[in-house]
């Protein structure tokens, strides 16, 4: 190779993780190419518009801890799009509404009668683990918290806390967050969560969640409608092969970047380790179904967050008031509210029709937020076959073992949300695979600032 070429590397996958990779190599002076099979970016951040209504139909929102993504952001120039809210969740119990402020947690916890004042002082003893998990709930891996997934939540917060704590506060931020269940998900997960709102205030975009990804798409190369099927070394360099819209493709490069969810991975990665293998054949993919309504009128309901719990209504894990979250999201005086189902629900409903899903989303929050039915405009049915990795006991072991067979030397990397959650997860593992791309490229003479 020509040492003033530019190191040359392909992307497979257009997602937020892909995305940001390319964009930090790019700016290091390095040649990228993503390959994206859809024909929009951004993967599961995704955002659809529609009668002047914008629906977020993938991720719900931005965290205050998504520092590195607010970075990226800033960098763009695209800050003003952003906008904070502080959010009130809604969590109902016995036919009342019970309103938990987050810009004044203590006070709101302190003052509500959602849990009784025993159950309140039980919560104390939530202070010596979280003190000991802080520094160890990252986005960049969940494999820091494997000596906590051992013991469910369930079995913990009943254990140590009673099971009032486990029905509304511990069930309602598992539920409402990653649609999964304490019985399932391990105890390093609700210190995970409880860590990442560490501020009074959740972020979200004017133009759609997917607004961060839709930016960087158009500043970087993105190749649509290219199915990869095969991704192989040829002696030092890597041949990216498969189907585009006119005809078959193979191409070379000198180093690639896999950006894909964990049953792509599995098919599409040559020569994983025994370890990473298990951990991709057994990381459950977990389905969701959610609709997303456009009113011609927005519900009355104050609460930015409705998280019902699951003796309230054991299907619906998630109601959000999206007109709240930025201006814009919907025309004057009218409104958006998602509807989020827990996986067990959506997995055996996932190929009912749209029309019926949206009957019975609007059935199951009529007591929660009013009957909606006359004022719906606009409507979307989102399927995800994977929305994320279903926590289960012993999943963060499995992804420490996965990352310890990682050859960070290698020229072709996997990376994506899949080893943390959430948006941030995905910048950080682009920024991460970038970094080793960028030495493999200044080690082999390639050009790079």
């Amino acid at each position: 190779m020509n040492a003033r070429e530019p190191f040359s590397v392909a992307i497979v996958g257009a997602g937020l993780t892909g995305l940001t990779a390319a964009w930090r190599l790019q700016n290091a002076g390095l040649r990228v190419k993503l390959f994206e099979k859809s024909q929009a970016v951004g993967g599961r951040t995704m955002s659809i518009r529609q009668h002047g209504f914008v629906f977020d139909t993938g991720a719900i929102t931005m965290l205050p801890t998504y520092a590195k993504t607010v970075a990226l952001i800033d960098e763009l120039g695209i800050a003003s799009h952003l906008h904070r809210m502080q959010p009130v969740i809604g969590i109902p119990r016995g036919g009342r509404m019970h309103r938990l402020d987050l810009s004044r947690p203590v006070r709101s916890l302190l003052g509500t009668r959602l849990i009784s004042f025993g159950a309140k002082l039980r919560l104390l003893k939530l202070l010596r683990p979280m003190i000991r998990t802080w520094n160890l709930s990252n986005y960049q891996s969940l494999s820091s918290l494997a000596d906590w997934d051992a013991e469910s939540i369930a079995d913990y917060v009943r254990r140590e806390l009673g099971d009032e704590i486990n029905q509304y506060i511990a069930g309602p931020i598992i539920r409402g967050n990653t649609l999964n269940s304490t019985e399932c998900a391990p105890v390093g997960e609700l210190f995970w969560m409880l860590r990442q709102y560490a501020a009074p205030f959740v972020s979200g975009f004017d133009q759609g969640i997917n607004f961060l990804a839709e930016t960087l798409g158009k500043r970087l190369p993105v190749h649509h409608g290219m199915q990869v099927d095969a991704v192989s070394r040829q002696g030092e360099r890597v041949v990216v092969g498969g189907r585009g819209p006119q005809a078959v493709f193979s191409e070379t490069f000198d180093a690639c970047i896999i950006a894909l969810p964990p049953p792509e991975l599995l098919e599409l990665a040559p020569n994983l380790s025994d370890r990473q293998r298990h951990f991709l054949q057994t990381a459950k993919p977990l389905r969701s179904v959610s609709v997303h309504l456009g009113l011609r009128r927005a519900p009355a309901t104050t609460e930015t967050f409705v998280l019902p719990p699951e003796s309230e209504q054991p299907d619906l894990t998630t109601i959000i008031m999206d007109h709240l979250k930025a201006p814009g999201r919907a025309p004057s005086g009218k409104g958006v509210v998602s509807i989020f189902f827990r996986d067990t629900w959506s997995a055996a409903n996932f190929d009912r029709p749209d029309r019926e899903i949206v009957d019975e989303a609007l059935r199951m929050t009529g007591s929660f937020i009013g009957d909606l039915t006359a004022d719906v405009e606009s409507f979307v049915v989102q399927r995800w076959p994977y929305a994320i990795i279903k926590s289960e006991l012993g999943l963060y072991g499995r992804i420490r073992d996965y990352e310890a067979d990682i050859d960070q030397a290698d020229r072709i990397q996997l990376g994506g949300d899949f080893l943390s959650m959430g948006m941030e997860a995905a910048v950080s593992s682009g920024e991460l695979l970038a970094q080793r791309i960028q030495r493999l490229g200044l080690g082999a003479g390639g050009t790079g600032n």
